[in-house]
Parts: structure tokens; sequence; C-alpha cells
């Protein structure tokens, strides 16, 4: 993955900022997703016996599904605090562009310029990292 020499992060560090950001909307979706598992993780309603044992199968799907949507709550929360540090509309309409929808920094029509544009994107990386407890 390319790492610009404008972004003061370790590579790796960047790598993961980058794609925790660019898969905000699928975050959210996926955060709808798991709560729609945990209402219908039911017992099976056919009205036959499944058994006398001593199974855990539910507790231990209950289980995965509850670290599942932990860690993604975790990340979602990581790139709304680090947008929520934006210093006007500007700089979070950019980051929407640039991260959430994918949108190239010369594509972007905005009153910024360049280095502007480029400031505002590692400023958010480095809250993004701290917030991900990364560095």
């Amino acid at each position: 993955m390319y790492n610009p020499k404008y972004i003061t992060l370790p590579k790796d560090v960047y790598c993961i900022c980058v794609a925790v950001a660019h898969s905000y909307y699928a975050l959210l979706r996926r955060r709808k997703e798991i709560e729609e598992e945990i209402i219908l993780s039911g017992h099976p309603t056919d009205g036959q016996p499944h058994g006398g044992g001593t199974s855990n199968e539910t507790a231990d799907k209950a289980e995965q599904i509850i670290l599942r949507k932990s860690e993604n709550e975790r990340e979602i929360k990581a790139i709304e605090q680090a947008l929520s540090g934006c210093r006007d509309d500007y700089e979070r309409k950019f980051i929407r562009l640039n991260f959430f929808e994918g949108v190239w920094i010369r594509d972007i029509n905005l009153s910024l310029s360049e280095s502007t544009m480029k400031r505002y994107r590692k400023q958010f990386l480095i809250r993004l990292a701290i917030n991900l407890h990364k560095i």
C-alpha cells in the first residue's frame, strides 16, 4: 500500500488506519447485521425436541457475537472520535469524501489547497491511530 512521506506514522500503522477509515460505512452496516443476528439467534421454533444434552452452543454463539460487536464498535468509535477532532465543516467534508467515499484528493472539489487536504488527512490518521491505540 502507498505510504506517502507526509504521513509520520509507521507504515504498518498507516496501512491499518487507512483500512479502518475506508471501512467506516461497512462497519456501520456490519453493526446493523450483528444486531439482527442477535435478534434472530433464538432457539429453533419447529416444536421438535433437540436433545437433552448440556450444550453451550447458544452461549458460545452469543459470546462470539458479543466479541464481534465490541471490536466493530471500538473501530466505529475510534473513527467518529477522530472525525470529531476536525476543526471545521470543510475538514469533515474532506475526510468523508476521501476516506469514507474513496474520492481521490485531486478529484475533491472543495475550496482547499492540496497541501491543506494532505495536512487534514495526516491529522485525521494520527488521531485515528491514537484512538485505535496504535501509537
